[in-house]
């Protein structure tokens, strides 16, 4: 069952203030936006309302997230979320809903990439090499893309998006 990243929004408003990532969740017309910022700012904006709030601060690490039951690299850190709710999912018959996420991980690009490749077959999801990265879909058919680069001699930065 497909489940829209909308969804997450009480999860996120909720754990990741001041987390040092920035989170914003939108629609895909750009008429709703939340955003919390590292320090954890939040601010809402929608026609006719803005609202803006401190949130207390708590630190989202891979431990705290998963896509269909695989977890991030070990000791990753998250630096932004960005969630897209297709509203015009209903007129178009499209579904462009999806979660991005850039993050740090702790060890060379290339155990990364080994690390990630052998998570997502023992997950079912079908990939292929990109780049530095990976790119299918999940085990429920969701397009999945994986960038990855060198961030020094022993750390990765990537980008992981699920969804259209």
């Amino acid at each position: 069952m497909r489940r829209s990243p909308v969804v997450l929004l009480p999860l996120l408003l909720a754990a990741c203030g001041g987390s040092g990532s920035n989170i914003t969740i939108s629609d895909s017309e750009g008429n709703v936006a939340i955003v919390t910022d590292a320090e954890g700012r939040t601010r809402v904006k929608a026609p006719g309302v803005g609202i803006s709030a401190k949130l207390p601060q708590f630190k989202i690490d891979a431990k705290d997230f998963d896509v269909s039951g695989m977890k991030l690299y070990p000791g990753t850190t998250i630096r932004d979320i960005n969630i897209t709710a297709d509203t015009a999912r209903n007129v178009t018959g499209s579904d462009r809903d999806h979660v991005q996420l850039s993050f740090d991980a702790p060890a060379p690009l290339a155990t990364v990439q080994a690390w990630y490749r052998d998570a997502m077959a023992k997950r079912g999801f079908k990939v292929t090499a990109s780049g530095n990265g990976l790119a299918g879909t999940t085990d429920e058919g969701e397009p999945i893309t994986l960038q990855l680069d060198a961030n020094g001699a022993d750390k990765s930065r990537g980008s992981l998006r699920i969804g259209a």
